[in-house]
């Protein structure tokens, strides 16, 4: 197999996130499997693309700022008017299950791995009654994250 081959063959994922400790530590490790696009801010989301993606992974709580791992900087996130910040990936998700970012490589049955340091039923149930595949708590370590991960798409295989 070329290695142009392998990199075609490479499972999408994207990563709705905004931790940059998280990012710094687990995106190089995950680039080595995966094809890994990471964004929480409008001109990642909104990029009409030609493949959909495998798999979302997502944080429900999102702040102003996300950091950019490619360009090493932070960058400002996307806005949902009237949607309080810890909020933001249950709207996102809410968006995706209605087919609106189809367009963008979001399939509106894409599988979902939750995460959130905010571990409160309310926001589990929330998440899980609009469609995730499996939820994280974080802080979690890269173990956790892959055999999610694996999980969730082999799953979705069937």
């Amino acid at each position: 197999m070329t290695a142009k081959k392998n990199m075609t063959s490479k499972k999408k994922i994207f990563w709705f996130e905004d931790d940059k400790h998280l990012l710094e530590a687990h995106f190089k490790k995950l680039q080595k499997k995966y094809e890994v696009i990471i964004g929480a801010h409008w001109e990642l989301i909104k990029k009409t693309r030609q493949q959909a993606f495998d798999l979302v992974l997502l944080d429900i709580m999102i702040h102003k700022f996300s950091f950019d791992v490619k360009n090493q900087k932070e960058v400002e996130n996307i806005e949902f008017q009237d949607v309080h910040w810890s909020n933001i990936g249950v709207e996102f998700l809410k968006r995706i299950r209605k087919g609106e970012y189809e367009t963008y490589g979001f399939n509106k049955n894409v599988p979902v791995v939750a995460a959130t340091a905010r571990v409160d039923y309310s926001t589990r149930e929330a998440v899980e009654n609009i469609g995730v595949s499996d939820f994280l708590v974080k802080p979690f370590t890269i173990d956790k994250l892959k055999i999610s991960i694996e999980k969730v798409l082999n799953t979705s295989k069937k």
